[in-house]
């Protein structure tokens, strides 16, 4: 039992720190100098359609856990809760790779440290996505408004965007 949760938070911590060293490579919004222009390109979220949804719940405690559904995984270390909450992870069918995730009885939920997501777009085809790099943004799930960029790791090789969030809220990947 030890055993397993010192393996837990090292891969926790090891992830954190992985995650914030690369993201300015990650999320930096990047200019269109390329076209001349010195444009500002804002990222759209990426369509990628699915009818399929996913949910899962759980009930984590401050010793911290995992919860996972349709190719998502949170990842909530030791020290984050205070105390033991019912958290509910929902992959909604959507024509976006979005997520959302919940706190029973809260509308937002803040961490005591941060957490880590990752998500899966190996649903999506092959297509240009493959070439450009994905970030994941904090969003209004109702309007798909892109609200923030959350600082991540877009690993091409796996197919997966791994970010650090102090909160729960919808989410979803953009180029």
């Amino acid at each position: 039992m030890k055993r397993g949760l010192l393996r837990s938070i090292v891969t926790s911590v090891a992830a954190v720190t992985f995650v914030a060293c690369a993201a300015s490579e990650i999320t930096d919004v990047q200019s269109s100098s390329a076209t001349g222009t010195g444009a500002v390109v804002r990222p759209q979220l990426i369509e990628c359609p699915s009818s399929e949804a996913a949910s899962s719940t759980a009930i984590l405690t401050p010793l911290g856990g995992v919860i996972s559904a349709g190719g998502v995984r949170v990842q909530v270390p030791a020290g984050a809760l205070l105390e033991p909450q019912t958290i509910t992870l929902t992959v909604p069918a959507s024509q976006y790779v979005e997520i959302d995730v919940s706190v029973t009885g809260t509308s937002h939920f803040v961490f005591e440290s941060p957490i880590v997501v990752t998500v899966s777009y190996a649903r999506c085809g092959p297509s240009d996505i493959a070439r450009r790099a994905l970030t994941a943004w904090y969003i209004d799930s109702d309007t798909k408004e892109m609200l923030e960029a959350m600082s991540g790791f877009d690993n091409k090789l796996l197919r997966t965007v791994t970010f650090t969030t102090g909160h729960l809220s919808g989410y979803a990947l953009a180029n």
